[in-house]
């Protein structure tokens, strides 16, 4: 779970009093824990085909040390979030920005456009699993 010292560096704290309704610390703490629980699961969903999402989240909380990436695309996602609680013209464009460019990245990598650095799903004999299939049909005789 995030607390608002994770987005200081994305967000200055009377912004973030703004959004979260003039609340910093345990009164934020629903507030922070909604939208975060929506954008873990949005970046599960986009990974869920490829890679080992138990591995990667166990109980919902990545080790943000071990996987710094799904952190930044989590605070991208939980700020907009945040932000649908103001008027559209108080929504830094950067927010907006970040926001698509990971849905963007997530996208790719749900469709196997680009792979990423994490846990791959594994069969039982410790292959990789995909979705595409390698090699080709005999060739057809008539």
């Amino acid at each position: 779970m995030f607390t608002f010292t994770d987005f200081k560096p994305y967000v200055n704290e009377k912004d973030f009093r703004q959004i979260t309704e003039d609340t910093v610390g345990e009164n934020s703490a629903p507030i922070i824990d909604n939208v975060y629980a929506v954008a873990i699961t949005t970046i599960k969903d986009a990974l869920f085909a490829y890679y080992d999402n138990q591995a990667i989240f166990g109980n919902n909380s990545p080790n943000w040390t071990t996987y710094p990436q799904i952190k930044r695309w989590a605070i991208c996602l939980c700020l907009y979030y945040l932000y649908e609680r103001v008027p559209d013209r108080l929504v830094p464009e950067r927010v907006v920005k970040n926001y698509d460019d990971t849905l963007e990245l997530l996208g790719k990598i749900s469709d196997g456009k680009i792979s990423i650095d994490l846990p791959v799903l594994t069969k039982t004999d410790g292959t990789q699993k995909s979705k595409f299939r390698w090699g080709s049909n005999p060739k057809r005789t008539f």
